[in-house]
């Protein structure tokens, strides 16, 4: 039994990729059924919404000793939860329902530049991910359409000064040079947001649509955002949906962004991401 565990790690961690048992049949379950969803649909709320209740679990891309790409619908952080239904959107926009196809469509969003080279060329910083993920085709941010939007100056080098919080960095101390490098790419650069204050106006204010991706700005020094989930509006009032910390699971928030935002010290405001169908 020892013999054939540890044939498993090895396997485990030779693999180029991680997922759980039923994920494979999951995505392509999942994939089939969006054949017959109406043209005008917003995939991003679907496919957001076939995962509420999954728990959140932070660090799942960090288990495995070498840099893999890990697939896991049993197990979301917030970042994970929104990589995780745009690969379901892009695999379905290209018309591919396998696991291949999914597969492909989330080392695409992860990495820069869609390659899987490390830890460092996985997108951490969420300014970055949107500015690559942009320059690919996938998402347009809309943040500067909004007439209440107000600009920021980045200085971004919260991983290169808090290791601790980074297990592989900690493990292995040159990928912090590597991780400054793509930090100082991001000193001084000004970008725009909504603030807070201004999220209980309405989404022609606003220019927020249902299924857009949210990114919650902070104050925090060297960081960007601290949060991401989906828009969704309820009548008037624009809310998340989300892999929440505090519900420990996937959930559409019963409170309006404003109010879960208000009394939040680091949140600054948001970021509005549209991903391109």
């Amino acid at each position: 039994m020892r013999q054939l565990f540890l044939i498993g790690l090895l396997l485990l961690s030779s693999c180029s990729f991680y997922a759980g048992e039923r994920d494979k049949d999951l995505v392509e379950k999942w994939l089939a059924e969006a054949v017959s969803l109406p043209k005008d649909s917003c995939r991003t709320l679907h496919f957001a919404q076939k995962m509420l209740g999954v728990p959140y679990v932070a660090g799942t891309l960090d288990e495995n000793e070498k840099e893999q790409l890990v697939v896991r619908l049993d197990a979301l952080d917030c970042t994970t939860f929104v990589e995780t239904v745009l690969a379901f959107s892009m695999a379905d926009k290209r018309g591919e329902r396998d696991f291949e196809a999914f597969k492909k469509a989330l080392t695409d969003i992860r990495y820069r530049d869609g390659l899987l080279n490390g830890y460092a060329s996985r997108l951490h910083y969420f300014s970055d991910w949107i500015r690559n993920n942009e320059q690919m085709g996938f998402v347009r941010e809309c943040t500067s359409e909004s007439a209440c939007a107000q600009s920021q100056e980045l200085w971004l080098d919260f991983m290169s000064t808090h290791v601790d919080s980074y297990l592989p960095m900690k493990k292995n101390p040159e990928l912090v040079k590597d991780i400054a490098l793509y930090e100082k790419e991001w000193q001084g650069v000004s970008i725009s947001y909504i603030p807070k204050d201004k999220l209980n106006l309405s989404s022609d204010d606003l220019k927020i649509k249902n299924g857009d991706i949210l990114a919650i700005t902070t104050n925090i020094k060297g960081l960007d955002v601290v949060h991401v989930g989906f828009a969704y509006w309820k009548g008037e009032e624009l809310h998340l949906l989300h892999a929440s910390s505090n519900a420990m699971k996937v959930i559409e928030d019963a409170q309006s962004l404003y109010d879960y935002s208000k009394n939040k010290k680091a949140h600054t405001g948001v970021r509005a991401i549209r991903w391109i169908r």
